[in-house]
């Protein structure tokens, strides 16, 4: 198992441009390998000539006879970690905001995968975990939930919970350890609750929330 660090430029939806008209023609992509197949795309690109160039990540999988799937769109930028056929990550994940100029906002949320199969959507269950384990609210996790990172420690998936909120009795930051036994059972509740859906702004597939 590896923690795959930033080998490449790594940057939020923020910088994206993808699918927008008026986009030039972006320079020639960077592809790293991340181990078992999976790879890190950086696609450079320009919204027009006067503006400078921006770096948008996607994440793949190479299988052994050369055919290329494409997990997810864009990554957040913290990092992947690898565990056989198992990829966890972080993407950029469309949401309906409340914002008129910007009524489909994005924000980082956990994913597990096992190329080729499509990725499976696992914030909710990891803090649903995390909730259990500290008596925390649930429901309140999820309002303050801003940000999860996945790390290898000591052969388990060490994943750092980051929340934002004034509550004095509530963590800015936390964190929950699982086993990879423990990581295939939420991969397989997720998988069995279905169903698919498409990514609001991205158009990427997925199973959960």
């Amino acid at each position: 198992m590896q923690r795959i660090k930033d080998s490449v430029i790594h940057l939020p939806l923020a910088t994206l441009c993808v699918g927008l008209a008026g986009c030039v023609s972006p320079q020639h992509p960077v592809v790293t390998p991340l181990g078992n197949g999976y790879e890190e795309v950086a696609h450079p690109t320009r919204a027009s000539m006067s503006q400078p160039e921006t770096i948008r990540i996607s994440f793949l999988c190479r299988a052994p006879n050369g055919k290329i799937t494409l997990i997810w769109p864009s990554l957040y930028g913290v990092g992947e970690v690898i565990n056989g056929d198992v990829a966890i990550f972080v993407g950029d994940k469309a949401y309906v905001s409340s914002d008129p100029n910007d009524p489909r906002g994005m924000k980082p949320r956990l994913f597990a995968v096992r190329s080729p199969a499509l990725p499976l959507h696992i914030t909710d269950e990891i803090l649903w975990r995390w909730s259990k384990a500290t008596g925390k609210d649930f429901t309140k996790a999820g309002q303050f939930f801003i940000l999860a990172t996945p790390e290898e420690m000591n052969g388990q998936l060490n994943v750092e919970l980051e929340f934002y909120t004034d509550e004095v009795d509530w963590p800015d930051k936390s964190a929950i350890l699982l086993d990879w036994n423990r990581v295939a059972d939420i991969m397989r509740e997720v998988q069995e609750k279905g169903p698919v859906h498409k990514d609001l702004r991205l158009g990427a597939p997925f199973i959960g929330k």
